[in-house]
């Protein structure tokens, strides 16, 4: 609309109708950035069933299939097989000239940030680099999110801020925007660029003390950072964390596994000394009951991928005096690792068998569900029915690595430490 209305010489307050459609236009955004030498994930938009297999082949699975027309990752699926986007293909997407299919590569096991930022055309003021706790593959609306970075080398940093400047000023930009990254190998690649405030702005602004809302509107008024003394803040000494809050209980058999869409109803934001301080404070804001020493925790992990670093988490629970139920084939694992202890699980179906997780979690003998899956789970299935009944019994209940690794360390300093308290304006005055 921007675009037309410039075209009809309609005059246009913020950026330029054309950077607009530079930045949402997929294929003018990727010559953007191949003119600015920015790395991105390879990609094409195709418009038959034979184009999008063939160019799958091409660069590898797992592929990120994105429909026309997509909003807060609607319609979004990974493909980690051709079978899976063959059917994919035909039973939901239905590619054709008339919706043609966006496919590109998905880099496993990727870190993924964003910046959100403002500029008056000429400066640009990054409000945040925002670390995602959960790898590339969880939509960011429903991911864990901290300021500053806690796990980002200072190269990677400086790399991120030299592309965001770049680009937003290659883009003219006079406002608020969003890019995102994934890094991998030291390697940082461009997702994508949303020419408006995000969601996570308010998040932004109140972590850093600065109403990035109000710079946004100066900008687009034609104000200039210069001429208002605008600075950058010195460096925060300390943590924001944001977590998304979910409304599964009260959607029927909704399943609470993270992926490419979209599925929190909310968030809440908190701030600490350090980044478990203000985890911890932000879980708990968002009713996340945390499970306390000597508790009990349903372990499920259909991931072979990953079971060795589940392993290693979940020592370091057993070793802090939790009690382990799981599955036959884990427990042998875990006995390999000196966990003698833990709780063979029957199977969902076997409701005359005891311990049987569902009855398990009715009895609310569980403080905590940590299931870990392909993301390929189908509906009936034993990891969705434990997931989907933890819902019920209102659970609480964790679907990633990242964030179980988090999570135990949280608990871990919560042995030794109670959550902070303080004004807000102490955090702007330390």
């Amino acid at each position: 609309m921007a675009l037309k209305l410039a075209k009809l010489g309609v005059r246009l307050l913020g950026t330029p109708a054309e950077s607009i459609d530079r930045a949402e236009d997929r294929s003018k955004f990727s010559q953007l950035l191949e003119g600015l030498g920015i790395p991105q994930p390879k990609w094409s938009k195709l418009t038959t069933l034979d184009e999008a297999l063939k160019f799958a082949n091409e660069i590898g699975y797992p592929v990120l299939v994105r429909p026309s027309y997509v909003l807060s990752g609607s319609g979004m699926k990974i493909a980690y097989s051709r079978n899976e986007l063959k059917t994919y293909l035909k039973l939901a997407a239905k590619v054709s000239p008339e919706h043609p299919v966006v496919i590109s590569k998905f880099i496993q096991d990727a870190k993924e940030v964003d910046v959100d930022g403002v500029s008056d055309g000429e400066e640009v003021f990054v409000g945040a680099i925002i670390e995602h706790v959960e790898n590339a593959g969880v939509h960011s609306g429903d991911s864990v999110m901290c300021i500053p970075p806690q796990t980002l080398p200072k190269e990677i940093i400086q790399k991120i801020e030299n592309y965001t400047y770049r680009i937003a000023t290659s883009l003219k930009i006079k406002g608020p925007f969003n890019i995102q990254y994934m890094i991998k190998d030291g390697e940082v690649y461009v997702i994508e660029c949303n020419l408006r405030a995000s969601r996570s702005m308010p998040f932004v602004s109140k972590t850093i003390g600065v109403n990035l809302m109000e710079l946004s509107t100066l900008a687009m008024l034609g104000g200039k950072f210069k001429e208002l003394r605008i600075r950058r803040p010195e460096r925060i000494r300390h943590v924001g964390v944001k977590v998304p809050q979910f409304s599964f209980m009260r959607l029927n058999g909704a399943d609470p596994l993270l992926g490419v869409e979209m599925q929190s109803t909310g968030e809440v934001a908190c701030l600490g000394e350090d980044f478990f301080d203000a985890l911890v404070k932000a879980l708990q804001s968002a009713e996340f009951n945390l499970p306390k020493n000597g508790g009990s925790i349903l372990l499920n992990v259909a991931d072979e991928a990953r079971k060795k670093e589940i392993i290693s988490l979940v020592v370091d629970l057993w070793k802090m005096g939790f009690k382990i139920y799981t599955t036959k084939p884990f427990a042998q694992a875990l006995k390999n690792e000196g966990i003698n202890d833990a709780v063979i699980l029957h199977d969902v179906s076997e409701i005359d068998k005891n311990p049987n997780p569902i009855q398990l979690l009715s009895q609310r003998k569980i403080d905590l569900v940590i299931s870990i899956s392909t993301g390929n789970s189908q509906e009936f299935s034993d990891d969705y029915m434990i997931r989907r009944a933890a819902t019920e019994f209102n659970i609480p209940v964790i679907t990633t690595v990242e964030l179980t690794s988090s999570l135990i360390k949280a608990l871990k300093y919560l042995k030794n430490r109670k959550p902070t308290v303080h004004p807000l304006q102490e955090y702007y005055l330390s």
